[in-house]
This record gives structure tokens, C-alpha cells and sequence, in this order.
């Protein structure tokens, strides 16, 4: 194999090794993160949810109880810088609790730097026990 041969080969494996850990890192932030678990409202840990604007942290998600009396679910990381978000029932939005990012109750960005949605949860009240789950 002559030299030139051998460098325009070993250029097609290079660039064929980049292309598919490029597109391999593509699809990471679209991933959708699962989640399937039940709340006791009962349980003195979740009390809060039983109040209008109470919100608890579980398993990566902010569960809160809106000024409509539903409950709704979050993933609790901005989409930022990864910083946690609170509940802020007086003006019924999400806020970044580092940078000021504002969030609508569905998720949706409503105030940067935060440019991608939080992503959103099902909830379902079943008598006392809240399943929160993923869509």
C-alpha cells in the first residue's frame, strides 16, 4: 500500500469515527425521562401537596398542587445550568432558584436564560395516592 494510499484511509476512518459519535450525541437531550411512582398524600412527608402552592421534590421531579387545585409535575432541573426550581404559587410560575428562569406551570420557558422547556409529567389522583407518571 503506498503512503498516499494509507494517509486517505486512515482520513476516511477518522472522519467515518467522528460522524457517528456525532450523531450518537444527538439524540441524548431528547431523551425522555422516565418516571412511574405513586404519593401517599397521607404520609406527613407529602402533607404539603394537600395545600394550594405546596410543592415536595421526589425521584428528579417538582410535584406541586396549582392555584386550579390539580396537581401538576416537573422535572426539577432547569434547563439552564441545572439548577433546582421552586414553585412560586403567588405569580403561578416555576423560577430557577440560581439565574431567575421562569417557567409557565406546563413547563414552558417564560423567561430566560433558560432556553428549552421543562419537561412536563402526568399526574392522577387516585383517592388519596398520586401517581405521577411519564406520559
Amino acid at each position: 500500500m503506498e503512503r498516499k494510499e494509507f494517509l486517505k484511509k486512515l482520513g476516511y476512518s477518522a472522519a467515518a469515527f467522528f460522524i457517528v459519535d456525532f450523531l450518537s450525541g444527538c439524540g441524548k437531550g431528547d431523551q425522555v425521562p422516565i418516571v412511574d411512582f405513586y404519593l401517599d398524600l397521607t404520609d406527613p412527608a407529602n402533607t404539603n401537596l394537600l395545600n394550594l402552592g405546596g410543592f415536595i421534590y421526589v425521584n428528579n421531579t417538582i410535584v406541586f398542587k396549582g392555584l386550579d387545585n390539580n396537581y401538576y409535575a416537573l422535572s426539577k432541573v432547569c434547563t439552564h445550568q441545572g439548577c433546582d426550581v421552586e414553585y412560586n404559587v403567588s405569580q403561578n410560575v416555576m423560577t430557577c432558584i440560581c439565574h431567575g428562569s421562569r417557567f409557565d406551570i406546563t413547563g414552558t420557558v417564560l423567561l430566560g436564560p433558560a432556553a428549552s422547556p421543562l419537561f412536563e409529567y402526568a399526574t392522577e389522583l387516585i383517592g388519596t395516592q398520586l401517581h405521577v407518571f411519564t406520559p
